[in-house]
């Protein structure tokens, strides 16, 4: 499995547009295959600051989705949108423990 984690702060002015496009991007990512989650959280103690947290099945299923029409068209917007740098990661899990 994969995880994808992408954190950032967004400019105030476009708060509103980068939360509807958000939201408009995630069900289409949940229908792909190998899609497991796609989640969008703003952390409440610092407001204005997000996380896109995402679980695929495997590598292959990440690239097809960076391929996707609606993926390239969030991410031609995205980067004037935030405040600075996203950290955006992507961690290959060997093994995972329920507790």
């Amino acid at each position: 499995m994969y995880i994808i984690s992408g954190e950032f702060k967004v400019k105030a002015e476009y708060k509103e547009e980068l939360i509807a496009m958000s939201l408009e991007l995630i069900p289409q990512s949940l229908q792909e295959s190998g899609c497991l989650s796609y989640g969008f959280y703003e952390n409440q103690s610092a407001l204005g600051n997000f996380l896109f947290f995402e679980r695929w099945e495997n590598r292959e299923s990440i690239s097809e989705h960076f391929e996707k029409s609606y993926f390239q068209n969030f991410a031609s917007k995205f980067p004037q949108m935030i405040d600075g740098q996203a950290s955006i990661e992507i961690h290959q899990v060997s093994a995972t423990e329920h507790v």
